[in-house]
């Protein structure tokens, strides 16, 4: 038996698995192991941190919910005291520290913009420290992926004001959400693992949520530093309205790009376009930059490498 290609692995387990009743048999097939060698490989992969996290990816949208991107200008005699309140507030997902005067960065996902605008209000009397909002106005591209990376950026035509309707879950439904949100069972028959509901009426009703919308995919998150990404950044342009859904669709086409919003801008920052990138070195960082300045003829930019990842946790969501 050829030995386990860890590359090809972790590509499928980001990909995410087939909802069956089995998924690590097939996937034992695809690289040519058995299905105990296999689960065997993705435990000791959760242990060494390739493997971040191994569960059921939502999409927070259709169920109502929001996110918001938030900055804050902190000095340094105040930097662990303000951390530590950012990273102990459970609406907070992801927080960074970076090389600006803007030095804290994090993401915030609650039941609505009043509730982000309320936390965000509570943090900041707490700490004596404003933080503005950068809530999203337009997404091109969300592909949190390093080896398997999505075929094409996501578009939306108009503003993200334009919510989706919130789908209603049945009571199936929500144990399955919270079943998935889990990490998932590295077992032969992970559905049959959720207490209570048939193996059957857990793998019908996950592909239900598929289906809808609501559940992206069950897969792995991978860690980017270990597969060798070291260098980070957050790439910042001031573009004019009119240009600002070419530049998006150009920025979201490199595949080193995860993320690309529009965002609305605040005072003393008028940067309105988002993409988080991630190389090896900084020598493939600055290459990229030259090739993005010449394809978008950019000349009002800001690059914010990430100094140090403070926070990265979803935010889990009770179903009652």
């Amino acid at each position: 038996m050829p030995p386990l290609n860890t590359h090809q692995l972790l590509s499928i387990l980001e990909t995410g698995i087939e909802i069956v009743p089995a998924p690590y048999q097939e996937i034992a097939k695809k690289v040519g192991v058995s299905e105990a060698v296999l689960l065997e490989e993705i435990r000791r992969l959760k242990e060494q941190g390739l493997i971040r996290r191994f569960r059921g990816q939502m999409n927070y949208r259709m169920l109502g919910r929001t996110a918001c991107l938030a900055a804050a200008s902190v000095s340094p005699d105040k930097l662990d005291r303000v951390i530590a309140a950012v990273n102990a507030v459970p609406a907070v997902s992801h927080h960074y520290l970076r090389d600006h005067q803007f030095n804290l960065w994090f993401t915030l996902q609650a039941e609505s913009p009043a509730a982000i605008e309320h936390l965000l209000a509570d943090l900041a009397a707490r700490c004596g420290t404003e933080f503005f909002p950068l809530p999203v106005r337009r997404f091109f591209k969300l592909d949190v992926r390093f080896l398997s990376h999505g075929s094409t950026p996501q578009r939306t035509a108009g503003s993200v004001s334009e919510q989706p309707m919130p789908i209603e879950l049945n009571s199936v439904q929500k144990q399955v959400l919270n079943f998935l949100q889990d990490e998932f069972p590295l077992v032969p028959y992970p559905f049959a693992q959720m207490g209570g509901l048939d193996q059957s009426v857990c793998i019908q009703t996950t592909k239900q949520l598929l289906q809808k919308g609501i559940l992206k995919r069950i897969a792995a998150v991978l860690n980017h530093y270990r597969l060798g990404c070291q260098v980070n950044a957050m790439f910042c342009v001031h573009a004019a309205e009119a240009e600002i859904e070419r530049a998006g669709m150009v920025l979201a086409s490199w595949p080193q790009v995860s993320h690309c919003y529009q965002r609305q801008t605040f005072p003393g920052w008028s940067y309105n376009l988002f993409a988080m990138v991630h190389f090896r070195s900084e020598e493939e960082l600055n290459r990229w930059i030259e090739q993005v300045r010449s394809a978008l003829n950019l000349s009002d930019f800001a690059v914010l490498r990430t100094l140090r990842e403070l926070k990265k946790e979803p935010v889990r969501i009770e179903f009652i």
